[in-house]
């Protein structure tokens, strides 16, 4: 007989020895067997959403708006690529100039139309980028 006595395993209800305080079953078959019925009986957790209903509506109105800001002819090609290189590369982004939180994310006044390497440069360079007003510190 062992020193922690004997207990009725949890899962297949034999009688068996523990080998300490907190052995619950005979064999470790009998843990994983109980451990693969208990997951099996749980009900799968709901994902928390990613935006709040409220949010994915902006989102919305912004992803519509954002097409149509990018197919106006003054919206065409990129400044800041412009600017630096003399090139004319398309855009395809939009820059918030003020930050996107509440109404920012649709207000058209703070949009920059701008190519993938000029957002890059704009964030990699922020001095340069306050300085020709491509970032502003209002929010």
């Amino acid at each position: 007989m062992s020193q922690f006595g004997k207990r009725k395993c949890k899962q297949c209800s034999e009688v068996f020895n523990k080998r300490s305080p907190l052995d619950m079953f005979c064999s470790g078959a009998c843990g994983y067997a109980y451990k693969r019925e208990k997951d099996k009986n749980k009900t799968p957790k709901k994902p928390i959403k990613q935006f709040s209903s409220k949010r994915a509506k902006r989102n919305e109105a912004y992803l519509l708006a954002r097409d149509v800001f990018l197919q106006e002819q003054a919206n065409k090609f990129c400044p800041v690529m412009n600017l630096l290189h003399g090139k004319t590369v398309r855009s395809t982004e939009i820059h918030h100039i003020n930050g996107k939180e509440n109404e920012r994310l649709t207000d058209r006044a703070y949009w920059l139309a701008v190519s993938r390497e000029g957002h890059q440069y704009i964030h990699a360079n922020p001095e340069i980028a306050y300085e020709q007003g491509w970032l502003t510190q209002d929010y």
